[in-house]
């Protein structure tokens, strides 16, 4: 035996019957094998798993290569690779001796001789051939995986000692094998024991791999069901509206062509049902000695995931479109029309009204084409006087139905009437809940959930999403009536104030007169004859006499405020010899508090603007800084640019907190204790409201203890036209 080698899909001697050689590259070893036509014969063999036996050109010697399948690894997702099995055996000593011994017996004995020379070259030539055939019959189960198998040989020729090289052979195989299957049981267990789904991938798109997890999810009982098929074409071959999902989309398939990593973080794979599958998924390439041979995919089941975030979504939606209505009806109108499709295929809610009577609220319809059936079937029991048992239950004891005891119920609500029968089998009934809108612990309406969905049945998820539903509307409910009734209290409030306004003026007109004529028939008497306490009682009587006429306007101007009947009458107008004017009449009440009041300006200033109005607002701040000034002086500026004119007014008493400084141009809000500092808080309100109807802006500037500085723009040209008086920003307020 010249030569017996077992050589890998790598070119390096596996084994051989010299030891020497194990380890070592085989066509380093023998180049012969691999050079001319010997190469592409043995390229032959591995790629077709066919052996082949052929001569050497000198006849010298018998050259048999046969197929063997390498191990297989656990790791690797591709196929084993073919071995080779090379034998050599030079068979020109046995030709020679066999040639010898044949002429020697022809010469000494031509009959005889030539007779017996033929039967011991038969002799040899089976004994060596049944050799051979062992030899080939061991190396072709090893062909088959089989490593069982064994030469038998014995003896001590080339034969013998190939056989035992392939006995050795198999015992080393063998042991290897049982490793790598205790390997490959011990990687199959963690596969299969991981949640995740796993999947591998050759370069065609075919599964070589599939975990227990992966099947389980994708709905079969058997991962084996799912090796080697097309694994877009089984479970990723739609997109999540039921559209083809083309291949060459495929951004798995995509990174498998081209060998790299790819995360998908919201996709859906489609079960053995035909159900989809909502997941997030990773797929990472696969290397083998450099070449790119595969990927192995990766996925897990986000499908409560993704509802919690459509529940979080929905609800969220619902919210922002409930607080946008003030309007209790339209709330629960919009309620029912954001409960479908997302909680079932038609929605409707009864309540009782304030007299007490069942009236349906809400009725809506999936598909607008059977809008007209729960028409239908709220006539059906309006003519009959009845109501649906799910709602009247739920409102009778504000307690939830649900499942089978809804559905039961609905079917309960007139089991003898086939029109009813009828409708509800047109709408779609097949599973429904009920449960109860409550407000401030009073059940004031139903809300019936029904589905029509094969298969579909009210979980924990939809019964949660369907409370907060109702809680949302519950709340919706409470605002809309909440704001009726502030709607209402204004309103009354403000026919009150007009009303008060009024009958208070009318008194005061005549005790003014009344008090003048009598501090001027006093003045022409004398003071000599005249105590001086009672003119001073007069002067004081008139002062609060004015103040409360001062109050009634203010409410009057509230009051026309509110309605929007604040008039103006546009006339030019010096703002700077206004408020000269108005610092010198505050002249004597700014030294009776210790303030002294000093204006400066930058010239004239004159626009078009309504005095009165104008000398209103002016007062009012002056009046305010007066009252918190502390004693300290107060600084009017006047000043113009840019078609705008800007009056200021500073303080340095008790100032305004951040927090404050909006609110106080709200009616009735002050900074301070009214008991300390007395007034309605209606000064600053008045006051924005004329500066706004005047198209400008008033605004403060303030830190506590450091005084505040007011600043009023107003442009010197009305525009075309006067805009009316804005509603006062909410939680905004009156100076100190």
């Amino acid at each position: 035996m010249k030569k017996a080698l077992l050589i890998d899909d790598t070119g390096q001697v596996f084994a051989s019957i010299r030891r020497v050689e194990i380890g070592k590259q085989a066509p380093a070893l023998y180049p012969a094998l691999f050079l001319g036509g010997a190469e592409p014969r043995l390229r032959r063999t591995r790629d077709n798993l066919v052996a082949s036996v052929e001569v050497t050109k000198d006849r010298a010697a018998i050259v048999a290569s046969y197929p063997v399948m390498g191990p297989a690894s656990p790791a690797q997702l591709a196929p084993p690779a073919a071995w080779l099995l090379v034998v050599e055996r030079n068979i020109s000593p046995q030709k020679a001796q066999a040639r010898a011994q044949m002429w020697a017996l022809v010469v000494q004995r031509s009959g005889l001789l030539a007779t017996l020379a033929g039967l011991l070259w038969l002799f040899f030539h089976f004994a060596l051939t049944r050799r051979v055939d062992r030899l080939v019959t061991t190396a072709h189960r090893f062909a088959a995986r089989d490593w069982e198998a064994r030469s038998g040989l014995s003896g001590s020729d080339e034969l013998a000692v190939v056989g035992r090289a392939f006995d050795q052979m198999g015992e080393r195989l063998r042991a290897t094998q049982t490793q790598l299957e205790e390997s490959e049981a011990q990687i199959r267990l963690l596969l299969d024991s991981v949640a995740e789904g796993i999947y591998g991938l050759d370069l065609d798109g075919r599964s070589t791999l599939v975990n227990r997890s992966a099947a389980r999810m994708l709905g079969y009982s058997d991962a084996r069901e799912l090796l080697g098929v097309d694994a877009h074409a089984t479970w990723h071959y739609a997109r999540a509206d039921g559209t083809a999902y083309p291949p060459s989309e495929c951004p798995i398939l995509q990174s498998l062509s081209v060998g790299t990593a790819t995360h998908v973080e919201r996709d859906f794979l489609w079960r053995k049902d035909g159900t989809r599958l909502a997941v997030e998924l990773w797929s990472y390439p696969i290397h083998q000695r450099g070449r790119h041979i595969g990927a192995v995919a990766t996925f897990v089941d986000t499908t409560a995931r993704q509802r919690a975030e459509e529940a979080q979504r929905f609800l969220i939606d619902v919210s922002t479109q409930l607080a946008e209505l003030l309007d209790e009806k339209r709330a629960v109108e919009r309620v029912a029309r954001l409960a479908i499709p997302q909680l079932g295929q038609w929605c409707v809610i009864d309540r009782v009204d304030d007299e007490g009577v069942l009236r349906r609220a809400a009725e809506v319809h999936q598909d607008p084409a059977r809008q007209e059936l729960l028409r239908a079937l709220s006539q059906h029991f309006a003519l009959g006087g009845r109501a649906l048992l799910p709602t009247a239950r739920v409102l009778r004891t504000g307690r939830p139905l649900l499942g089978d005891e809804a559905t039961q119920a609905l079917l309960d609500t007139d089991p003898t009437s086939t029109e009813y029968l009828e409708l509800l089998r047109r709408l779609g009934t097949r599973t429904a809940i009920a449960l109860p809108i409550t407000v401030r612990g009073q059940t004031l309406a139903a809300m019936l959930l029904v589905s029509d969905t094969p298969g579909f049945q009210y979980g924990p998820l939809e019964l949660s999403l369907a409370e907060e539903l109702t809680r949302r509307a519950s709340v919706a409910m409470d605002n809309a009536r909440l704001y009726q009734q502030s709607q209402e209290a204004v309103r009354l409030r403000e026919d009150f104030l007009s009303v008060a306004s009024h009958e208070l003026n009318t008194p005061l007109t005549p005790l003014r007169l009344q008090l003048q004529t009598i501090q001027r028939a006093l003045g022409a008497t004398g003071h000599a004859e005249v105590p001086a306490h009672l003119l001073s009682k007069v002067e004081k009587a008139l002062g609060q006499v004015k103040r409360l006429s001062q109050l009634v306007d203010g409410l009057l101007d509230v009051s026309s405020l509110s309605a929007g009947r604040l008039r103006l009458h546009l006339e030019e107008v010096d703002m700077v010899a206004l408020t000269r004017e108005l610092a010198e009449r505050f002249a004597d009440q700014a030294s009776v508090v210790g303030c002294q009041l000093i204006v400066t300006t930058d010239g004239p200033t004159v626009g078009h603007w309504d005095r009165t109005r104008l000398e209103q607002v002016f007062t009012n701040l002056i009046t305010n800084a007066l009252k918190y000034g502390m004693g300290k002086p107060v600084e009017l500026h006047v000043t113009s640019s840019g078609g705008q004119a800007r009056w200021s007014i500073r303080d340095h008493g008790i100032g305004i907190a951040a927090q404050d400084q909006e609110r106080i141009f709200g009616r009735f809000e002050r900074a301070v204790p009214s008991r300390q500092y007395g007034g309605l808080g209606l000064g600053l309100y008045i006051a924005r409201s004329i500066v706004h109807a005047l198209g400008g802006n008033i605004h403060v500037e303030s830190q506590p203890g450091a005084g505040a500085l007011f600043t009023v723009d107003l442009p010197l040209e009305p525009a075309r036209y006067v805009r009316g008086p804005e509603a006062p920003v909410s939680d905004t307020t009156d100076a100190p």
